[in-house]
């Protein structure tokens, strides 16, 4: 079953749910807006908090995927990249490659909503990749976004490796 198959909306409570797991519409550009109302040192380290947040709470989302019958590595992939272009993550082309996953990205939210960068900003797509790469590698990992579109590129491309 997709994730749009699965989200209910409670009119009454004004909330969207997927089972126990609530979630929000909200703009790219006001929440990637942030980072213009901090000073320039803080906008790296709020994008690295923020890919630890989406670690941990999207993890639990990871969680549920496997549940609802995403078990096998493939299965994930698959669950995963589907999943992201449901919550308007752009479009995923997510592959595993041996001990290795390899991740495209096309129309990032992020990279809409911040627009043009001297570094990498799809931090929230890089915490997801820290969560999910050890459901499908099976153990624990190394991430980097190693291209980003805000930079200039056509695409976000991120890396995941076994860590060690």
């Amino acid at each position: 079953m997709s994730f749009r198959d699965r989200l209910a909306y409670a009119a009454a409570r004004g909330e969207y749910r997927d089972g126990a797991i609530r979630y929000m519409m909200i703009r790219p550009d006001a929440l990637m807006g942030i980072l213009a109302e901090l000073p320039e040192p803080m906008r790296l380290e709020m994008l690295a908090a923020f890919a630890r947040s989406i670690t941990r709470h999207g993890g639990k989302s990871a969680q549920a995927y496997r549940e609802a019958g995403a078990v096998s590595a493939e299965q994930m992939v698959a669950t995963i990249a589907a999943t992201a272009a449901e919550l308007g993550w752009g479009i995923w082309d997510l592959r595993q490659n041996g001990a290795q996953l390899d991740l495209d990205v096309r129309n990032s939210p992020f990279v809409e909503g911040h627009g043009p960068s001297e570094h990498p900003i799809c931090h929230p797509i890089l915490g997801m990749l820290l969560a999910i790469g050890p459901m499908i590698l099976g153990g624990p990992v190394d991430a980097r976004e190693t291209r980003c579109a805000s930079m200039g590129h056509p695409t976000c491309h991120f890396v995941v490796t076994l860590a060690g």
